[in-house]
């Protein structure tokens, strides 16, 4: 066996930054594959709904800005939700199972909005709308295109809201986002290239045969947005909602770190190797090694890159129904503007830039909610969701397993004294099963739902707790 060393090393780095495409790809789908529910722990119970009737704890910062001028006195609220997932992958052929490794996953929340003077007041909110960590064994079959990743983004957005009149309230502000990404993953040896044209599988290397870890990391990214929103009090219990956030670019830089993973493979006959002979015998990673892949010089060597992606424009429009003293209705409609994330072009240091296509889709999402005041003290919550996925069938991956989902929220808020309440709300998350794959399309070429060979469900449990107080 001859290894032709030269003819290896490109392809490596080559391949991996193929996979780090598909991790930036993923990014966009966070907005409904990996988007978390509207902020804040009372939304949250009544099924993220409340365009037209935000929550008064100054949440309305997040779900509609004009809602800040229902704020009539000091309003401060503090929590956090924890998303716990869990799900596995069976392989068509095989028909073996694999689960996700469950971590939960916490995401903190602050608002705070006063009344500034009459009629107008001003807010400020500090929010996840995405991020998402997923972890998968190392020992998954798809764990060569993915195995852990993690987004987070925040969003800091200061608030104006001004009522015009008991009918007309208006709201807007600035929104900058912050944003970090990570990304693990495996590199399968018997996908190089021993010889120009000859992969290591034709030598008999299994496939599967992973030789080396990598992990890339973002520095923090930040951009700049908007958010702006409206109220329109219809009757004394019909109100209208309106809201648009702006679409925010985001330009990441990082590092990509490689590491050598032992194959635990011996050589079963004499080899040549650069005009040395390596006897049978010889654990293959010596051999990898004294090729000096991870070497300061190596194609595996510590490696910056650079891209830009755009977190998706969002319109939202409800309406809230007072129906009795005591019962109100709520329902919400969410447009989220996936469609423009058709490519990605990322520049890695050193090579030409990789252009690859992904044809994402716009996605709608309903929603319902009810308020129900049971006591002085005490108001129960309801709510149902409904979400389409945005990534197209050839784009479901360990990153993505994406798919249309169902939510259904309980919540409540308890009046635990003068100004104080305590929010409490737990969502069940039904994602549909969806047939997805777990390799890469060749470089050059796009991926096809003829890929997929197996089956991802997702299913998840939401928890949120939060306090609020008003002065």
């Amino acid at each position: 066996m001859r290894i032709a060393t030269g003819a290896v090393l490109p392809r490596l780095r080559k391949r991996f930054l193929v996979g780090l495409c598909s991790l930036l790809l993923s990014l966009p789908a966070l907005g409904q594959g990996f988007s978390l529910n509207p902020p804040g722990t009372c939304t949250l119970g009544r099924g993220g709904t409340g365009v037209a009737q935000p929550c008064t704890d100054g949440s309305a910062v997040a779900l509609n800005p004009a809602g800040l001028a229902l704020v009539n006195r000091l309003a401060v609220a503090s929590g956090a939700t924890l998303y716990l997932s869990h799900g596995s992958f069976t392989d068509d052929y095989t028909e073996q199972e694999t689960r996700l490794e469950e971590h939960p996953v916490l995401v903190p929340h602050l608002f705070a909005a006063v009344q500034a003077a009459p009629g107008l007041s001003v807010g400020f909110g500090a929010y996840m709308p995405y991020g998402m960590e997923l972890r998968w064994p190392r020992t998954f079959e798809g764990s060569f295109v993915s195995y852990r990743t993690r987004v987070q983004t925040t969003y800091l957005q200061p608030t104006l809201a001004y009522r015009f009149s008991d009918r007309v309230m208006v709201g807007a502000g600035p929104v900058l986002a912050v944003s970090t990404v990570a990304l693990w993953q495996q590199l399968d040896l018997s996908q190089q290239e021993a010889l120009p044209g000859v992969p290591f599988a034709a030598l008999g290397i299994p496939v599967g045969t992973s030789f080396a870890n990598v992990k890339m990391e973002s520095d923090e990214a930040y951009g700049l947005g908007g958010h702006v929103g409206m109220l329109l009090q219809v009757t004394e219990q019909f109100r209208i909602g309106l809201r648009y956030l702006s679409a925010i670019k985001l330009n990441y830089t990082g590092t990509i770190r490689f590491s050598p993973l032992s194959t635990g493979i011996i050589i079963p006959a004499t080899v040549e190797l650069s005009g040395q002979t390596i006897p049978a015998g010889t654990p293959l990673d010596v051999v990898l090694a004294s090729l000096g892949l991870f070497g300061p010089q190596g194609p595996l060597a510590d490696l910056d890159a650079e891209t830009e992606l755009t977190m998706p424009a969002q319109f939202a429009a409800g309406f809230s129904w007072q129906a009795t003293p005591d019962l109100t209705l709520l329902f919400d409609y969410q447009w989220t503007g996936w469609g423009e994330f058709e490519r990605l072009v990322i520049e890695p240091e050193g090579s030409d830039p990789i252009v690859r296509i992904q044809d994402y889709r716009n996605t709608h999402t309903l929603r319902t909610g009810l308020l129900f005041q049971a006591s002085s003290i005490l108001e129960v919550r309801l709510g149902y969701t409904h979400a389409q996925g945005a990534a197209p069938s050839k784009t479901v991956t360990p990153l993505l397993p994406d798919a249309n989902r169902n939510l259904v929220t309980l919540g409540t808020g308890w009046r635990l004294g003068r100004g104080v309440m305590l929010d409490l709300a737990y969502q069940y998350v039904r994602q549909d099963d969806r047939r997805g794959r777990v390799v890469d399309p060749a470089p050059g070429t796009e991926p096809t739902p003829a890929l997929n060979s197996g089956l991802y469900q997702i299913r998840a449990h939401v928890a949120s707790v939060t306090v609020s107080v008003s002065l």
